[in-house]
């Protein structure tokens, strides 16, 4: 029989084999204490326990155990035996499909309940990498960006909180035993291989780190690796970027160099960076950053640093980074164990250090918001100045929550001066000024009613100014130039630039900037083809990279890009013959107006135009169309969408509405509450334009002018029905006739659903975290007509491309206008925008193939897409400006001066009719007011039957 062991060996027989396991094959097994990491009880569970099918493909061959793949929507239940009771960290071996741009999410529930908010949505990591070793040189020798491209890599996946705030990953506490864990995924696809269950270890302070590593210092060793150079990135919007500082490397007097990392775009908690290094030995090294926080005065930033996908030590959990308003040498201080061969650095922006403060931020607005809608309800959200309240007989503890709000901000406001070394900065000044306005309000709360502007509402109340804090704290920016892995006896030094090199330089530099900009400058070669675009740089130059890749290669067209000088001289420089072939990103507005006054070119000349547009929505042409001409093709589209914050929605027991009738119903409800429903209308003073005005009067069946195009179709009974109803909205319903920020309104649920467009999208999928699955989207809301029928339609007017009349090659800048706006190249070309720039930069492609395509939920892609099928373009006409201002001035008249809507409209018909007559005399269909050339006025009919005609 054999002898059993004592129980301590046989504890240590058994975390042996753990670790072991959870080490992946082929790695040498080395004991905590001779790599100096940490010890932690791991257990793992293997794919295999998922009870979904294993796969073996290109992808899982780069890893050692099984796996399975998952689609949006699919789940697997897995027990878990839990050795003893405490905090658990749960971790995966994960990596994405190369197909996938977006992050994948899932959700986990234990024992059938999320241990916290976090675990509703599980973000996993994507890595990209450059696809080159080298920056490309643009036509003008500057540098550009490298295109990027998925690095698949198998990682740790851990649960974060959303918005980073956090020190460590989350963690689940388990009792010993079994438990229940089922896993979802949301969004996307995934590859998982096994399950780590781990338990949560606090990291070691320095001091422990170095006692428990029985390496020495090396010496001697010194390797320096350019930060714009990373080996691989976990977020697309981090980018090289250029400085003209001579402490910088590498430099050029004329060039523009992507010589630095970050900036900027390095902002984000939990964006990160990563770099490799080979050293020649096992043993203690130092890292030194040569780096540059300039973009916040007073401002401490933060970055983790992982060595090998861990962090050493506590004290690298958040290193600091101070205020500098040059480039300066940042030593990481402590040394950090290394072993021989290839080692991975990570540098990842956090801005845990700062978490409290968020809280408390997000905290106190979630309480000042809730006091403030308690006295709306009192006041009936009625502001009189002469009136008076007692408001403490009806919140009694008013002066007490306001002040424990107070005591919490100031209890963060020292932790911000002790974050910032002492020193004060513009957001320890934004603090104070709110909390001076809630001590003033604390001190006469009886006063806050006629107060409201410095409590919640307006510019420089508490609640506005702790908002405007938030993206302040969350925002990390960092820009490196070098990082240098030494010993301890081959310090970097600081570069210092000679008196005599700095003169010289900026001498040259002086003179370098009389000479024209390249990127602006008029004029192509000859034979080369002219394209303006009215957009940013970056937007040009990733153009004329694609052009002289593949276009000019294909077709043998060489194409010149050029900056957009000035959008409203483009008559102007028609008339003076400086007109480039093409111009693309122009406004919705522009083409009419060239086309009108014969400067641009009929697409429709072209036998293949009208099997070409079938890429497009048929109401997109209609701005552009001129009588059976064609004088420009959408380029990108917006669209009109609900948007809606499902959580406070549900928690008021609110349906989502689908037609006007149904937004009506809900509105008592909502402005209960102290909240409304947003219209386009409420967005921006001055004009209303076509862009919110037309929808009403399509929905109800009217016409803008008569069939002849002569006269304004204003007069009829579908057009008055749809003008009282788009002032009723307003004067009836209260709907907010003014909103400063949908967006912002949206962020804090004061107007939790509204109509809105593709600028909200971008914010709220970019710049919003906290509610990050929280909100939705759905179609524009019906208006139903007598007979039952329901009309959703709405523009989407964004910017388009136009070939002028005089071009001096018409059939090569066809040929380049359908290369440009084909399926393939709009495709590529938002793929390498976010790649390249992030998220923000999603593009909003005309053509709808190639929106299909774009990497955002499929949720919102189909809605967008079905909302398309409504889109209908405002057809222009001579004289029909008039007509878009007096909608706007009828909306005016019966909101604000009370007019009655028909003799307000019967005042506009007038003015309308008088100005198209006039100008259709200018533009030769009228003489004397008679009719002497016919004006077709275009129908989605119309464009439809093109399309037809192209199939």
């Amino acid at each position: 029989m054999a002898q059993k062991l004592p129980l301590g060996l046989r504890f240590v027989l058994v975390t042996c084999l753990i670790l072991s396991m959870m080490l992946p094959a082929g790695q040498v097994t080395k004991a905590a204490t001779e790599d100096c990491s940490r010890q932690a009880t791991v257990i793992e569970i293997g794919a295999q326990a998922f009870g979904l099918p294993l796969i073996q493909d290109a992808i899982t061959t780069q890893y050692d155990r099984d796996s399975v793949r998952l689609q949006a929507g699919q789940s697997f239940r897995v027990m878990l035996e839990v050795p003893e009771t405490g905090d658990y960290l749960l971790r995966w071996d994960a990596v994405s499909p190369a197909e996938m741009l977006s992050a994948p999410i899932g959700q986990v529930r234990v024992d059938d309940v999320f241990p916290a908010p976090a675990w509703q949505r599980i973000i996993f990591p994507m890595y990209y990498r450059n696809s080159t070793a080298t920056f490309p040189k643009d036509r003008y020798g500057n540098d550009a960006l490298i295109r990027q491209e998925r690095e698949l890599r198998w990682s740790k996946a851990d649960v974060w909180d959303v918005q980073r705030l956090g020190d460590a990953p989350q963690s689940v506490f388990l009792t010993a035993g079994q438990h229940r864990l089922d896993f979802t995924l949301s969004e996307g696809g995934l590859y998982l291989g096994s399950l780590y269950l781990e338990r949560v270890e606090p990291l070691l302070s320095y001091a422990a780190y170095r006692a428990s590593c029985p390496f020495e210092a090396v010496s001697n060793f010194s390797v320096t690796l350019e930060a714009e150079f990373p080996a691989y990135k976990n977020d697309t919007a981090v980018r090289p970027i250029s400085s003209r500082s001579l402490e910088v490397t590498p430099y050029d007097t004329y060039r523009l160099l992507l010589n630095t990392l970050g900036g900027s775009s390095w902002t984000k908690s939990g964006s990160a960076v990563y770099y490799k290094v080979n050293v020649p030995q096992d043993g203690l090294y130092q890292i030194t950053l040569h780096a540059q926080q300039n973009m916040r005065s007073n401002f401490t930033v933060f970055r983790r640093i992982t060595i090998n996908g861990q962090v050493p030590f506590e004290e690298w959990n958040a290193f600091a980074f101070r205020y500098s308003d040059g480039w300066v040498n940042v030593p990481l201080v402590y040394e950090v164990f290394l072993h021989q061969g290839e080692n991975i650095i990570g540098l990842e922006s956090t801005v845990a250090p700062y978490r409290p403060a968020v809280e408390t931020i997000q905290q106190a607005l979630l309480d000042i918001n809730s006091l403030a809608l308690e006295i709306k309800k009192l006041t009936g959200n009625q502001r009189d100045p002469y009136k008076e309240w007692v408001i403490s007989d009806y919140i009694p503890d008013i002066t007490e929550r306001l002040n424990t709000i107070l005591e919490h901000l100031e209890a963060d406001k020292n932790l911000l001066l002790m974050v910032s070394g002492g020193v004060s900065s513009p957001e320890v000044l934004t603090y104070q000024m709110a909390m001076d306005n809630l001590q003033f309000l604390a001190e006469n709360p009886d006063q806050i009613p006629t107060y409201m502007n410095r409590f919640s509402e307006g510019s420089g109340s508490a609640a506005q100014l702790l908002g405007s804090l938030l993206p302040l704290l969350q925002s990390q920016p960092l820009t490196l130039d070098t990082i240098t892995i030494h010993s301890a006896d081959r310090l970097p030094q600081q570069p210092k630039v000679p008196l005599g090199r700095s003169l010289s330089e900026g001498f040259k530099r002086f003179v370098y900037t009389f000479r024209p900009n390249p990127y602006q400058s008029l004029g192509a070669d000859e034979g080369e083809l002219e394209v303006w675009v009215n957009r940013p740089r970056v937007y040009v130059d990733l153009l004329q990279l694609m052009s002289d890749e593949t276009f000019t290669p294909q077709t043998g067209i060489r194409v010149k890009f050029s900056i957009m000088p000035d959008e409203s001289k483009l008559v102007l420089a028609n008339a003076a013959g400086i007109q480039p072939d093409v111009a693309l990103g122009v406004s919705t507005n522009v083409p009419y107006e060239l086309a009108v006054r014969n400067a641009l070119y009929d697409l429709r000349s072209f036998e293949d135009f009208d099997s070409f547009i079938n890429i497009y929505s048929p109401g997109a042409l209609l701005s552009y169309v001129l009588n059976d001409s064609v004088y420009a093709l959408p380029e990108t589209q917006d669209f009109w969408v609900t948007f809606y914050r499902k959580d406070i929605l549900d928690s008021l027991g609110i349906p989502v509405p689908h037609t006007w009738n149904e937004v009506i119903e809900i509105l008592p409800e909502l402005q209960r509450y102290g909240m409304n429903y947003n219209t386009p209308l409420s967005s921006g003073a001055g004009l209303k334009g076509y862009l919110v005005t037309a929808p009403y009067l399509f929905n109800y069946g009217a016409q803008l002018y008569s069939a002849d195009g002569f006269s304004t179709g204003l007069q009829s009974e579908e057009a008055i029905a749809a003008i009282r109803f788009m002032a009723e909205s307003f004067t009836m319903y209260g709907m907010p006739l003014t909103t400063a920020s949908f967006y912002e309104s949206f962020r804090y649920g004061t107007l939790p659903i509204g109509v809105s467009n593709f600028e909200t999208y971008i914010k709220l999928r970019t710049a919003a975290p906290e509610i990050d699955g929280q909100w939705k989207i759905d179609l524009y809301p019906a208006t139903v007509l007598p007979d039952g029928r329901q009309n959703r339609y709405a523009t989407g007017s964004a910017q388009a491309c136009i070939m002028f009349k005089n071009a001096k090659h018409p059939q090569e800048a066809w040929q380049f206008m359908k290369w440009w706006m084909s399926t393939e190249t709009q495709t590529e070309f938002q793929e390498r925008l976010v790649l390249n720039y992030g998220p923000e930069y999603l593009w909003n492609s005309a053509n709808l193939q190639a929106f299909a395509r774009l990497d955002i939920p499929e949720e919102h892609k189909q809605v967008i897409l079905e909302q398309w099928q409504w889109l209908q373009e405002p057809v222009r006409l001579p004289g029909s400006y008039m007509q878009e201002r007096e909608l706007s001035n009828v909306w005016n008249r019966i909101v604000f001066d009370g007019a009655n809507p028909r003799v307000a409209l019967d005042r506009a018909v007038i003015v309308i009719n008088r100005e198209i007559r006039r100008k259709m005399e200018e533009f030769g269909y009228l003489k004397d007011g008679k009719p002497v050339r016919e004006f077709k006025v275009p129908t989605l009919e119309t464009v439809k039957g093109w399309q037809e005609n192209g199939r």
